[in-house]
């Protein structure tokens, strides 16, 4: 049996009841679908999909990193009150260069950092040393326990320091009494409570540092310490002479970024001092008193304010680091 040639445009079915006729192509549609394949055609030649996936994280640095600080820098020169918002040029900058607690906790911010960050790394690099010597099995262990720290929650780790602090059940103080020495209110005394917070951050932030100092100490080559071996070297100098120069830009990233970190101090200051003990308080630092001003005084403008001044000291400080450690030898 033949059932002849069926066409797009004249088609009969095998029991020749019905027939199907196929709808003419819509010029209109077949202009639309050429153009969107043209678009693609361009995009993928122009690599403009990179400008697509990089879009949300180019929207979300816009609006939540420069428009927070273009708004900053506009409130720092405000009064802001129940919405409403009255300009008052300098007035709040005015304030803070005569304003004593200010400058008591810019004090504390800066004597917290430069302890902080120089110990950190420190005692990082003598830890890397140390760990990088030994076998893989061991190295892994040692960094795993080192950075266990880092991956806690600041609020958590000021909380096991404080009871390692407590004046009458503190871990510290029983193993102090065993060598014979007198109690001591770590948190509770201006003497002690900056110096106790300082002890806290460098030994439960050293984890971040090994594992970028090992990892750099890999990328060195083994020819510069066979050299200076064959020149008679021992241990010390070929770790002085020959590890911390080739790990200076890795040292430059560590103390640039726990600069920027410290200035900001405010978790443990919250947690464990509430800024005190005392007046102008031992431990409070200018992150603390900018927390106070916007959220206890209701003083967003002098917040702004103390904000600019911050970020002003901390673009300072990294623009010297970059200016006296930089270095074109990387490993």
């Amino acid at each position: 049996m033949t059932y002849g040639k069926l066409t797009n445009y004249d088609t009969t079915s095998m029991h020749g009841s019905n027939r199907a006729v196929a709808r003419p192509p819509d010029p209109r549609e077949n202009r639309l679908k050429a153009h969107f394949r043209k678009a693609r055609r361009e995009i993928a030649r122009s690599n403009k999909w990179a400008y697509v996936f990089i879009a949300p994280l180019l929207i979300d640095f816009i609006v939540f990193t420069v428009y927070m600080i273009g708004r900053v820098l506009a409130m720092s020169f405000q009064d802001v009150n129940y919405g409403t918002s009255t300009w008052v040029g300098l007035k709040h900058y005015d304030f803070i260069l005569h304003d004593a607690q200010f400058w008591n906790a810019m004090q504390n911010t800066l004597v917290y950092t430069l302890a902080t960050v120089p110990l950190g790394i420190l005692l990082a690099l003598a830890l890397s040393e140390l760990i990088y010597r030994r076998s893989t099995r061991i190295q892994v262990f040692y960094k795993s326990a080192y950075y266990l720290p880092s991956v806690v929650s600041t609020v958590v780790l000021s909380i096991v320091w404080m009871w390692i602090y407590q004046p009458f059940n503190g871990i510290l103080n029983y193993f102090g009494e065993l060598l014979g020495a007198a109690p001591v209110n770590w948190l509770g005394n201006p003497s002690y409570a900056l110096g106790a917070i300082i002890v806290m951050s460098v030994l439960g932030g050293v984890g971040v540092s090994v594992v970028f100092i090992t990892a750099a100490m890999g990328g060195i080559p083994h020819t510069l310490y066979d050299a200076a071996r064959i020149d008679g070297a021992g241990e010390w100098v070929r770790f002085w002479r020959v590890t911390v120069p080739l790990l200076r830009p890795t040292l430059l990233y560590l103390s640039v970024v726990g600069f920027i970190g410290n200035f900001q101090v405010f978790e443990q200051i919250y947690v464990m001092t509430q800024g005190g003990p005392g007046y102008p308080g031992a431990t409070e630092t200018v992150g603390y008193l900018i927390y106070s001003a916007a959220f206890t005084s209701m003083n967003l403008g002098r917040a702004a304010a103390e904000s600019v001044v911050l970020f002003l000291a901390i673009l300072i400080f990294s623009v010297l680091q970059f200016r006296m450690f930089a270095s074109e030898t990387e490993f």
